[in-house]
């Protein structure tokens, strides 16, 4: 427990130290900013993620391939986000340098491997997963305190299953994400002082990709477990899915920017950013302690759980399709 709280009190005082630094050179030098708020929390992410886990690997006995794998293709991600903050790339830009970061995760056995599907099956569901939730928080990353919350919970649902699984790679991984964002929080709550930017939003996406195909999750007793990282991303996942929809009922095309999400639909209900965001939370705690659950229970409930969150997904799907969002 203690290792614990050492990883953790690292990755949380370097993530505050780093971003304080970073602010400054932000603002002393005029880059990284948009309306005048610095985007560096994503660098200070990334310089935080170093310094933990070299000392992750330092206490922990860990086998550093995935690791070094994991960690190589997020700054891979990180240097791509910060050209992106600095010049804004094309989409077909942006999808050809994720593809290189999961194409690099690939190759060092990061991936799924679902029996069903053979080697290619299993590159193919894992490069759509990569390229998919990097995309998804990057979307999700529009609002003050939204996307550094949600990355707080996912990351905490991952550490327990982690500790389920006995997987000490997963339990420090999700445990330094889960402070680096804690520590970003306290900067970008509404109202923001400090923003992820591309880079943090993608960085993170990437890692948190990653880290839910890092573990086992189904059995023979319960093969209804192999959707649980699905149902503890299921915001990000959600919002992604219906923003599309949106759009394509629009007949816009999914890839244009529109103010169709998830969480513009609710603040359009006249509720304030603050409470849209508690809203936002609560949906992604109700997804995540499903995923959770779903792993320590049998066949016939897991499957009862999983109907369950469909048809809730669905209900919320129905309401939100009413709710028109002006500008």
């Amino acid at each position: 427990m203690f290792n614990y709280l050492i990883i953790f009190t690292v990755a949380l005082l370097c993530g505050i130290i780093f971003i304080l630094w970073l602010t400054k050179l932000s603002s002393k030098y005029n880059l990284l900013k948009t309306k005048n708020i610095p985007l560096v929390g994503g660098l200070a992410a990334g310089l935080a993620f170093f310094i933990a886990c070299g000392i992750g690997l330092m206490i922990f006995d860990l086998a550093p391939a995935k690791l070094l794998a994991v960690g190589g293709a997020g700054y891979l991600m990180l240097i791509f986000g910060v050209i992106d903050d600095l010049k804004e790339l094309s989409v077909w830009q942006k999808f050809l340098l994720q593809s290189v970061c999961a194409v690099v995760l690939i190759a060092f056995g990061v991936k799924t491997d679902i029996m069903y599907f053979g080697p290619g099956g299993n590159a193919l569901i894992t490069f759509f997963w990569l390229v998919g939730m990097t995309n998804a928080f990057n979307l999700l990353d529009i609002m003050d305190g939204l996307a550094a919350g949600t990355i707080l919970i996912v990351s905490s649902a991952f550490f327990i299953i982690g500790i389920f699984g006995a997987d000490l790679t997963v339990q420090m991984i999700s445990l330094v994400l889960c402070a680096i964002s804690l520590g970003f929080l306290l900067f970008n709550f509404p109202p923001a002082r400090v923003y992820l930017g591309n880079s943090g939003s993608h960085f993170f996406g990437l890692l948190i990709a990653s880290l839910a195909l890092m573990t086992h999750y189904a059995s023979e007793q319960n093969v209804f477990a192999l959707f649980s990282p699905v149902m503890i991303l299921g915001l990000p996942i959600m919002d992604t899915v219906l923003l599309v929809i949106f759009r394509m009922m629009k007949k816009k095309i999914p890839f244009i920017k529109s103010r169709d999400h998830l969480a513009l639909k609710i603040g359009a209900l006249g509720v304030s950013p603050r409470i849209t965001v508690a809203i936002m939370y609560s949906l992604c705690l109700f997804f995540s302690a499903c995923g959770v659950i779903l792993v320590k229970v049998n066949n016939l409930a897991a499957g009862m759980i999983t109907i369950s969150v469909f048809l809730c997904s669905i209900i919320v799907f129905m309401k939100l399709v009413k709710i028109k969002v002006h500008g």
